[in-house]
C-alpha cells in the first residue's frame, strides 16, 4: 500500500519538475557567432509562450572581446523566424576579436548576460544579476571596415578531466522513489515465496 502512495508521490513531483521549466515565458536559451573575414554574425534562440508576442528587434551591447574590457558595441539583432515556441535573433557586425564577444542582451525587459566564441560553438547565456538598463548609447555598429585587432590573448584552458553533469533534483529524487518501490516490491515478493514454501 505504501508504494502505491509513493508512485502517485513520484508522479506529482514529475510533473512539479516539468512545471518549473514552464514559467519561461520569454527567455533566451542560446547564443551562437561565426566569424568570417569581415564580419561576426551574432545569432540568440528565444524560447517564449504561444499567447508572448516577441519583439521584432532586439539590441545586443558587446562588452568585452576576448576576456579584455572594451567600448561598448550596440548592435541591433533582427527576428528572423519564429516557430512553434522558438524564434531566432541574427545580426552582424565588423569582425574583431580572435577568440570570444561578452556582453549583455535586453528580451522583455529582463537583461541577459553571454560569452560567445567566435568559431560557431554554442555559447553561455543566463540571466543577469545586474538588471540596469542596457547601455545603448555605446558606440553603435555601423562598421563598414574592420578595425585593426590588437595582438590575440591566449583563450582561457579548458578545465581538467570531466565535468559532473547537471541534473535536476527532481530526477534523483524521482529515481530514488523508483529504486524504493522496486526494492520494496523485491522484498514481498521474497517474503511471500518464502511463505508459500514453508507453508
Amino acid at each position: 500500500m505504501v508504494r502505491v502512495f509513493l508512485l502517485a508521490f513520484l508522479f506529482a513531483l514529475l510533473a512539479l519538475g516539468t512545471a518549473a521549466y514552464a514559467d519561461c515565458t520569454s527567455c533566451f536559451t542560446s547564443v551562437f557567432a561565426q566569424r568570417t573575414s569581415t564580419n561576426i554574425d551574432l545569432s540568440f534562440t528565444a524560447q517564449a509562450s504561444d499567447d508572448v508576442v516577441l519583439p521584432d528587434s532586439v539590441v545586443a551591447v558587446v562588452m568585452q572581446v576576448d576576456g579584455n574590457r572594451t567600448k561598448c558595441l550596440s548592435t541591433t539583432l533582427t527576428r528572423t523566424s519564429q516557430s512553434h515556441g522558438v524564434a531566432m535573433y541574427r545580426g552582424s557586425f565588423g569582425a574583431y576579436g580572435t577568440y570570444t564577444h561578452s556582453g549583455r542582451i535586453e528580451l522583455a525587459g529582463q537583461i541577459y548576460e553571454f560569452t560567445v566564441p567566435l568559431d560557431g560553438t554554442p555559447g553561455k547565456i543566463d540571466v543577469a544579476k545586474d538588471q540596469s538598463p542596457l547601455n545603448r548609447n555605446g558606440f553603435r555598429v555601423q562598421v563598414t571596415a574592420a578595425p585593426v585587432t590588437p595582438a590575440p590573448t591566449v583563450a582561457p584552458a579548458a578545465p581538467a578531466g570531466p565535468g559532473l553533469p547537471n541534473v535536476n533534483p527532481t530526477f534523483i529524487v524521482g529515481g530514488a522513489l523508483v529504486l524504493v518501490t522496486v526494492v520494496g516490491a523485491y522484498v514481498d515478493r521474497r517474503r511471500a515465496l518464502a511463505r508459500s514454501l514453508a507453508g
